[in-house]
Formats: C-alpha cells, sequence, structure tokens
C-alpha cells in the first residue's frame, strides 16, 4: 500500500465504463456557466460538462495543453498578433446540434459583458484589440478582434504577442454558447453542455446530477475518457461531517479538494489502510494573506509592513495543518514549480517564525498609529477561519486589533472579498485567501493578483489589494513580451521583488493538500495544473 499513489500517475488504471461517481463538497459551484467560474474544482466540473478551443490534456504527469474543439494549436502570423484556430467539424451539443467556429467566438464575446456576468477570468479583455468592445448584449454585437472566416475557422487579433494565448484557450470562457439559448445572467442555472456530460438536475446549494450525453462522440475528443455513466455533487455539508460521511464511503471524493480537515488528518496519518487512500500533492497554490490597500490605514505601507513583520509565520502554518502535510512555509510569491521562484523572504520573521515584534512596532510608529488600530479579517469556514483567527492573535501583540467576519464560500470570491463594495462596506483590511496559477507559468500565476488592470469593480475580483503600480505594470509588459527564457524569469523576479516592496501579499505556505479517495474509484490521479483529482476522468469500479 503506497502512500501518494496517485500523484505523477495513474491509481488503479482502467477503462471500464458505468456507474455512478459519488462527490461532496462543502458549499456550490462559484457558476456553472462558463464565462463565470474561476474557482478551481468547478473548472474540473466544467471539463465533463463543456469541451473548449484547447484543454489540458488527461496526463498525470505533465500539465500540457492539447487541442480539443481545435484541431491543432493556435496558428501564429503577424509577428505574433494573429492566432487562428481550426475548429473540429461534425461535434454536436446535447441537443444534438452542430459547433461552429461562430458559438465558440460568441462564448468568448460574453466575457466582455463583465457588468453582467462577472466572476470569471478577463485576460482577454487586456489583450484582444476589441476597441472598447462590451460584449454582444444591447446591441454590442460581434467583437472587432474576433472573426469566423468560414465554420470551422477562428481567428483573433491581439494587441501585442502573447506567447501563453494556448494556454488561455484551455479556460472554461472558451467553451461553445449557442446564441439563441443564451439566457444572460441566468445561463448558469442550465447551460448548453457540449461535453460528455449534460445536466440533468441542478439544485443550487443542493445537488447537481450529471448524465451521458447521447451526442458526444469519443472518436473526436482526444482529452475525456468518460468512464462514469452519472455524477452528483452533494454540496453544502459542513467540512468535518463532509470528511467523516467521505471515509464512511458515503462519497468517492471530495469534489471540491479543500483537503481533510484536522481531525480526518490525524486519523489518515494513524491508519495504514486510510494513509494508503490519501495522497498529499505539492499543488502550486499560494496561502497567503491580502492587505487591501484601499482601506484604511492600509493606504499607508508602513501599516501593511506591521502585519507582514507581526504574523506568527509558524502559528500559521500550523493552521494551515502543519509542515509537510500542509504544506512548506512561504516567504516569496512564486511556487518551487516555476523559474522565477527564490525563496527570498522580504519580511523575516524572527526567531522561531513568531514573528518580529520589535521591527512591527516600528512600522507602526512610521505609520502615525504607535498604538495601534482596529481592522477586520475577512475569511471562509474551515481551515481559512482559523487561520484568520490565528492571524489575529499574533496581530494583537503590537495592538493591532482584527476581527473576523466569516464569509459565505460559494460566493466568497465573487460577492464576498473579490468584490472591492464589499471589501470597502465591510472594512475588509486583510483578508485570507489562496491562489493557484490559472494555467502553469509566471504570467498565468502573479499577474490576475497585481496587474491593475485586471481590478474587477463589478466582483470576481483577485486583486484583493486594488493594486496599480505602474512600475509592476511596464515589468509585467516587458516579461511577457520577452523572447529568452533566462531573461523573462528574471524580469520575473523584479515583479515580485516590487510586488513584496509595497507589502500587498503575505505570503504563508506553498500548499500541500491532503486528498482521499475512496478505494472503489478507477482511474484516479492528481492534475498537475489543478493539485485536485481529475472527475472527470475518473472511473468507478463497485
Amino acid at each position: 500500500m503506497v502512500w501518494n499513489a496517485a500523484v505523477g500517475r495513474v491509481w488503479n488504471p482502467s477503462a471500464v465504463r458505468g456507474g455512478r461517481l459519488r462527490t461532496v463538497a462543502s458549499a456550490d459551484v462559484d457558476s456553472l456557466d462558463p464565462a463565470r467560474t474561476y474557482y478551481v474544482w468547478s473548472w474540473l466540473l466544467q471539463r465533463a460538462m463543456h469541451r473548449t478551443l484547447m484543454a489540458f490534456a488527461s496526463d498525470p504527469a505533465e500539465a500540457r495543453v492539447v487541442p480539443d474543439l481545435a484541431t491543432g494549436p493556435g496558428e501564429v502570423s503577424d509577428s505574433g498578433l494573429t492566432w487562428t484556430y481550426r475548429i473540429r467539424p461534425g461535434v454536436r451539443y446535447e441537443t444534438g446540434v452542430e459547433i461552429f467556429a461562430r458559438d465558440i467566438a460568441y462564448g468568448i464575446e460574453r466575457v466582455f459583458a463583465q457588468a453582467e456576468l462577472p466572476g470569471g477570468p478577463t485576460y482577454l479583455l487586456d489583450l484582444l484589440d476589441h476597441g472598447g468592445y462590451q460584449g454582444p448584449y444591447d446591441g454590442g454585437g460581434r467583437c472587432p478582434a474576433i472573426s469566423c472566416p468560414d465554420d470551422h475557422t477562428l481567428v483573433f487579433r491581439l494587441r501585442r504577442p502573447f506567447a501563453d494565448f494556448d494556454f488561455l484557450m484551455a479556460q472554461p470562457n472558451t467553451a461553445p454558447v449557442p446564441a439563441h439559448q443564451d439566457r444572460r445572467g441566468r445561463y448558469g442555472q442550465g447551460p448548453v453542455c457540449s461535453g460528455p456530460y449534460r445536466i440533468a438536475r441542478y439544485e443550487p446549494g443542493t445537488r447537481l446530477h450529471l448524465t451521458r450525453s447521447r451526442w458526444w462522440d469519443r472518436d473526436s475528443d482526444p482529452v475525456r475518457p468518460a468512464l462514469f455513466d452519472e455524477l452528483t455533487v452533494d454540496f453544502g455539508v459542513e467540512v468535518d461531517e463532509l470528511d467523516r460521511r467521505l471515509l464512511a464511503g458515503e462519497f468517492h471524493v471530495d469534489a471540491e479538494g479543500r483537503g481533510i480537515q484536522h481531525t480526518g488528518r490525524d486519523r489518515i496519518l494513524a491508519d495504514e489502510t486510510l494513509r494508503a487512500r490519501a495522497d498529499n500533492p505539492a499543488t502550486g497554490f499560494l496561502q497567503y494573506v491580502t492587505v487591501q490597500t484601499a482601506v484604511p490605514p492600509f493606504d499607508s505601507v508602513h501599516a501593511r509592513r506591521a502585519v507582514f513583520l507581526a504574523a506568527d509565520k509558524a502559528a500559521l502554518l500550523e493552521a494551515r495543518g502543519g509542515d509537510g502535510v500542509g504544506g512548506t512555509l512561504a516567504t516569496s510569491l512564486f511556487p518551487p514549480n516555476l523559474t522565477a521562484h527564490t525563496g527570498s523572504d522580504r519580511y523575516p520573521s524572527g526567531p522561531g517564525l513568531t514573528g518580529d515584534l520589535d521591527a512591527a512596532r516600528a512600522e507602526l510608529a512610521a505609520a502615525g498609529l504607535p498604538d495601534g488600530f482596529s481592522t477586520v479579517i475577512g475569511t471562509q469556514p474551515g481551515k481559512f477561519e482559523l487561520v484568520a483567527r490565528t492571524l489575529a492573535t499574533s496581530l494583537a501583540r503590537v495592538g493591532i486589533d482584527a476581527a473576523v467576519e466569516v464569509l459565505d464560500t460559494a460566493s466568497y470570491y465573487r460577492e464576498g472579498l473579490g468584490s472591492p463594495a464589499t471589501v470597502r462596506k465591510l472594512g475588509l483590511g486583510l483578508g485570507i485567501t489562496d491562489w493557484g496559477a490559472d494555467y502553469p507559468t509566471e504570467y498565468g500565476f502573479l499577474a490576475p493578483l497585481v496587474d491593475g488592470r485586471q481590478i474587477k469593480e463589478a466582483g470576481g475580483n483577485f486583486n484583493f489589494a486594488e493594486l496599480d503600480d505602474p512600475v509592476v505594470r511596464e515589468l509585467i509588459d516587458e516579461a511577457t513580451s520577452a523572447r529568452d527564457p533566462g531573461h523573462r524569469a528574471r524580469l520575473w523576479r523584479r515583479v515580485e521583488e516590487t510586488v513584496m516592496d509595497r507589502a500587498v501579499i503575505l505570503p504563508m505556505a506553498h500548499d500541500r493538500t491532503l486528498h482521499y479517495r475512496s478505494p472503489d474509484v478507477t482511474n484516479a490521479y492528481v492534475h498537475p495544473a489543478f493539485g485536485l483529482y481529475d472527475i472527470q476522468a475518473m472511473g468507478v469500479a463497485e
């Protein structure tokens, strides 16, 4: 019996079809609309329901993108400003209607309607040469940066060269949407699926039930094995209760992938049989505290630095699950799997990593707040809440009184911490969060967190600090256009150094998450691009 048997390899490989994969989550998905989803586990569910232009391969060892609805990678021309994709003929929606290039174009055009459809990634708003386009609604028409010369050709016009464009075409928002069935803000209640599974029933906050689509063609899909006949996700199960029922065999896996909580962790580590069914991958996620510059007194860099220096990093890491199973101490931003990772430590925490309280008090004095101040920490239930309360305890040692505000998990990034209006209304000076790369490059990891052009006022914002720094923007643009990998990595290190100097992201841990899988699943592996089980690839051996 082997620990981590589904990391870097397939555990219990099988091609047997049939059965129902039973999964569970503590909260609902953020959205079933492919234009509005950003939770990583929602993206993995989307892989079962929707096909995209490109897609991450079902590969346990390498995070690579391959053609999905496209017949090949993008064809690049015009000095990197034009990308052309050829679309597979004969692929159909769950309704039996054939998918054409215009359906994919329309799905992508919906991303521009941010006032109505916030929540998903918005890279394309900055990258495409769209001339101020704001979506297909209310007379918006077609995006001038996207054209369809024929039914099976899709062409994109970029503002500047961007070598990672194929990665962007693997995101859920490149799923096709039939224009005549678009219900705008209500589309997520029942999207038209193009993958091997369709939505049989969706009860928000309660349950999602997927069944096979009769029109999916295995021969046209190079990504999805589609082994199970049905999939269910039970939502809203309290985290410790979720672990108990998972270990009892009621569910096959935790679709949400939040990781086993402390009680379940101790049980697994003490039991050889349970331990052999567990995986503890390095996920590529960064666990961190965000400091909001728009919430006083954090408009002062000295107030922000006081938090960095007063934080008890040893206690925060223990709250996450401890060194090893919970992750490894992070003192810089980029995870170890990216070339720009350095492990530098801009804010040393003193002996035992418990904080440099004298240095923190000096920063408070420099901010004109020698006696400290009050603020609020935004968080969500489970480990995040434990981290928030641990942080509040450590900050109190220097006179920073931090109340903890527990927000709803399902809407945390759309309407809670990810909404600048909510942050201001609740006075969320600090927030407990994590982040993994949208795709495994330095740009995919850091740009959404620190590029001011990606601040989203309507919600679904991940630049929580609302950092809009001209030095950071210029360095990002220089890095994305650099052809030499070594030079590009050096530029990204300069981005990281600048952000750390501004003191808006306090790194806590490079994440490891303890996952548990039922002995009844087949074809199980942790996907290297997502750090979670690739649900769509699993089968059931019951």
